[in-house]
């Protein structure tokens, strides 16, 4: 599928060796951007320069420590007049009960799931000023809703809710656009924990990635891949028991997950 939106334009796309990121970059490349791919797993990336040799560059960074944007920058300022668009992606999900979780933790996940991306799109604003850009943060369906077991990773998703609705409600955000995606069938949850349940219902990575590209042509502030999430969403808001339910569903999930270990 060819985005118009996309062609000629220069992109960011952070986390963009697997998952959501890696069909970002399948899905946009045909439209013929100027993309920068980031990464912490630099073979992937090569590979990735390899299969896709339009590709402009490449950086390898860890995103959970604050000199991790400089990387992107310096690349920028030594190859683009300006950036379109970033594909703020990159994330790590935690998953256990709140007590075992600890500090050091909690500040690599806000750095990477929060500072970082808001920094990032601060940073590349202020470097072209006249120049339209647009920052696309991928949050999470538990920007809204809690789910038993992630009590840190959730938190960093609703901090960027809040931030958003912030500058939103200050008239000056309409360059951040927010990707709210339900559990996707990636490899992403499979380093928050060991054996975690599966959070239901489940979307494919390429539908996410698709349902993301189309909402940033659009220019929307938020993005729902799920249409049943966001129906469920405004429900719950008039019908308190779906929400609840929901809850109780996970909880059992989680309590039988706690006896296992």
């Amino acid at each position: 599928m060819i985005y118009k939106a996309f062609s000629k334009t220069n992109c960011i796309i952070t986390g963009a060796a697997s998952g959501i990121g890696l069909e970002l970059v399948r899905q946009i490349i045909p439209s013929n951007p100027n993309l920068l791919i980031v990464d912490i797993e630099k073979e992937r990336l090569e590979e990735l320069k390899n299969e896709f040799p339009t590709i402009n560059g490449i950086v390898t960074c860890d995103l959970s420590h604050k000199a991790g944007n400089q990387l992107i920058l310096d690349w920028v300022k030594a190859n683009w007049t300006h950036v379109d668009f970033c594909f703020a992606n990159a994330g790590k999900a935690e998953y256990g009960p709140a007590e075992n979780q600890n500090w050091k933790d909690m500040d690599r996940l806000f750095q990477l799931n929060v500072h970082s991306p808001i920094q990032l799109g601060f940073t590349l604003r202020a470097l072209f000023p006249k120049k339209p850009f647009r920052l696309i943060i991928t949050a999470s369906a538990m920007s809204f809703w809690s789910i038993p077991g992630y009590s840190l990773y959730s938190s960093t998703k609703s901090a960027l809710l809040q931030w958003a609705r912030t500058i939103w409600s200050e008239k000056t955000g309409n360059w951040v656009t927010l990707a709210f995606p339900i559990a996707t069938d990636t490899k992403f949850f499979d380093s928050a924990g060991n054996n975690i349940p599966e959070a239901y219902p489940k979307q494919t990575a390429s539908w996410v990635a698709k349902s993301i590209l189309l909402g940033t042509a659009k220019m929307k502030r938020k993005i729902f891949p799920s249409k049943l999430f966001h129906s469920v969403l405004i429900l719950s808001k008039f019908f308190r028991f779906l929400k609840k339910g929901y809850g109780i569903f996970e909880y059992r999930k989680y309590k039988k997950w706690i006896d296992q270990q």
